[in-house]
């Protein structure tokens, strides 16, 4: 029973998301359909667990194939859907190379089971997998030859892991800090828990590898022992799933904001008048109230593009589009809060009122400002209040 429920967690969530993700239209969201797919295969992995596991080993000595592709494509199409959900362009052919890995070790590994005689396809499995008899690794015998495929390609997805977990923090990194230049509520799109759940599962990965060394022949024996890899990689799955549902695509409506913008022919402006009018903006019109402000409308409101605004805002205030609109959310939200006026009004109403688009994030920002929360800022300030 337990042995049961440790087999087919993983595989019932990976599945579960797949299917919602695939039954969506690709066109409709490309980025869910790619994450779909990566979870999809990642049902594979699992199945192949199970039938090892169940002790079927002429049908995992076959299916090893499926898993070996399957397992070196998964960072690759995790890859993948971080560059379309951010918009990152790529070329088709020359991306097509993160997956060559896999495709080479499922179809070496496919010929040399076919290859295989039934006995020697049991001895592959019980005197390399289970056992991790490296005496049973010659070179010289085919069980022996698919043994070092089946090392080599551990060693393949190490070093997958940690470029990869490299490459999709540096992208996100990167993603957060451009959407700190188009957006003033980045509520929903920064990509924290892509970094988090990429280093969780670096560290499962890494551990899988150890215990897959190690030898398979404890968690054989063990049932256990079994929910241990179970667990990581189900919750794993499923934030993953959780998470990707959740996550909206972020660069869809900004790239076409970006569009508008490239077919405008539009004079630099004085930066001086542009400077007192975008002042003019955020201090007499309080635009900065607008809960979704981005910079595209700071753009229209000024008749200019997305280069001049961001230009001014670095150079001369030397901030990004998001620090230099939440600079005037505080203030706004200061003078709220240390209004008798307004010492009666929930903080949702005050967050509201100078334009956050939450309490969490209008306390979260204003700590990062005034270095206090926006509570204890008016109980330290209450005698000021008139």
């Amino acid at each position: 029973m337990i042995q049961t429920i440790a087999l087919l967690t993983p595989i019932y969530i990976t599945v579960f998301w797949g299917i919602i993700f695939l039954t969506q239209k690709k066109s409709y969201n490309a980025p869910r359909w790619t994450l779909g797919l990566f979870l999809i295969f990642a049902s594979f992995l699992y199945i192949s667990h199970a039938l090892f596991f169940s002790k079927e080993y002429h049908l995992y000595a076959f299916f090893e194939s499926i898993y070996l592709y399957t397992g070196l494509s998964l960072y690759p199409l995790f890859y993948t859907y971080i560059l379309k959900l951010t918009g990152l362009r790529y070329k088709t052919p020359r991306h097509f190379l993160h997956f060559i890995p896999g495709i080479f070790f499922g179809i070496v590994s496919l010929l040399l089971t076919l290859i295989l005689l039934p006995e020697q396809r049991i001895y592959y499995v019980k005197h390399i997998l289970i056992e991790t008899n490296l005496k049973a690794l010659n070179i010289n015998t085919l069980p022996g030859i698919k043994g070092y495929i089946f090392l080599l390609s551990r060693i393949v997805f190490i070093l997958q892991t940690i470029s990869y977990l490299v490459l999709i923090i540096r992208i996100t990194n990167k993603n957060d800090q451009t959407i700190n230049h188009y957006f003033s509520n980045t509520e929903g799109k920064k990509m924290n828990w892509v970094r988090h759940l990429s280093i969780l599962a670096f560290v499962v990965s890494i551990a899988a590898v150890v215990f897959a060394l190690m030898g398979r022949s404890y968690f054989m024996n063990n049932n256990l022992s079994l929910l241990i890899p179970s667990v990581f990689f189900s919750t794993t799955f499923f934030l993953i799933g959780y998470k990707g549902n959740m996550q909206r695509e972020i660069f869809e409506q900004l790239n076409e904001h970006e569009e508008r913008d490239g077919d405008k022919e539009i004079p630099a402006p004085s930066e001086n008048d542009l400077k007192t009018r975008l002042l003019k903006l955020f201090e007499h019109d309080k635009i900065y109230q607008i809960n979704d402000l981005r910079i595209s409308t700071v753009c229209e409101s000024l008749l200019t593009n997305r280069t001049y605004i961001s230009k001014l805002i670095n150079d001369e205030f030397e901030m990004n589009f998001n620090e230099f609109v939440n600079k005037y959310r505080v203030e706004e939200a200061k003078q709220l809060l240390l209004s008798s006026e307004n010492n009666k009004f929930t903080m949702e109403y005050i967050a509201q009122q100078a334009g956050f688009g939450s309490v969490a994030s209008f306390s979260r920002v204003f700590k990062e400002i005034e270095g206090t929360t926006p509570g204890k800022y008016r109980e330290k300030h209450s005698f000021k209040m008139a």
